[in-house]
């Protein structure tokens, strides 16, 4: 397998950090790009193994931490964003189609939670993106376990500009500013989904208590292309080894349909 590490500077000198990933350094492959779940970060357990899977069926793999995410990006995680997001995804895609080894015309986005959501607002917008997959994805920014809050709490966020979220992968709180919900509530999912034109596979979990199902429905509905659901059983937000094992197979058809492998 070849591996190379790599950094990319954001307009503040800020880096994402990212890993791309090919077991066939010689030969012009498809290209799997992982967008990260809010709290996630790229060396995630189940996110090497489905990128282990992935190579295994002749794809370039590229995992990266998002300049604001949690990881190894520089950026104050206070300032993550759904725009942030998407900015940190297209530099990773412009990153990755300068390798020789990667097919510029089969570059695939695959996301997970926030990452889903951020995966359909730059393919919407963005030719280079040929398909995407999403894992648990909201529809809606304010249906989720992050950012469910009665109009009382919401308030008191607005008025203090912050609030706290603990995070299992650093074993603490961490501080996220107002901006997050500003940005977020500003996003036009309805338009994206209307102009998604790529083939798009939503994949949900029916016990995913951080998401509802709902959202995967109201996404299946709302795109106009090519689009597969597929609702796995006891599946909730957060994979472990068995959810893998379930969703691979679709994973693997679906891209068997749309690229050239």
């Amino acid at each position: 397998m070849s591996e190379e590490r790599f950094e990319i500077l954001n307009e503040k000198d800020e880096a994402l950090v990212g890993v791309i990933e090919t077991d066939h350094p010689r030969k012009r492959q498809p290209v799997v790009i992982f967008l990260n779940g809010f709290l996630d970060t790229m060396d995630s357990t189940r996110k090497k193994q489905l990128s282990a899977l992935l190579r295994k069926d002749g794809l370039v793999t590229v995992r990266f931490d998002y300049t604001y995410g949690f990881g190894q990006g520089t950026g104050n995680v206070a300032m993550f964003t759904l725009t942030s997001q998407v900015k940190d995804a297209e530099r990773v895609i412009d990153y990755a189609m300068r390798r020789g080894y990667v097919d510029p015309d089969q570059a695939v986005l695959i996301g997970h939670c926030y990452g889903g959501m951020a995966a359909i607002l730059l393919a919407a917008f963005d030719s280079r993106v040929k398909a995407v997959v999403t894992l648990s994805a909201p529809y809606h920014f304010q249906d989720t376990k992050l950012t469910r809050m009665d109009e009382h709490e919401l308030s008191r966020v607005r008025l203090k500009r912050y609030f706290h979220i603990y995070s299992d992968n650093l074993k603490e709180e961490v501080r996220v500013d107002y901006t997050f919900f500003e940005d977020g509530m500003k996003k036009d999912m309805a338009r994206a989904t209307r102009n998604l034109r790529q083939p798009i596979l939503i994949l949900h979990g029916d016990e995913d208590e951080s998401i509802p199902l709902s959202n995967a429905r109201e996404i299946y509905e709302r795109v106009v292309g090519k689009k597969e659901l597929v609702v796995i059983p006891g599946m909730g937000h957060h994979l472990t080894d068995k959810d893998i094992k379930l969703i691979y197979p679709p994973v693997r058809t679906f891209l068997k349909r749309h690229l050239k492998l």
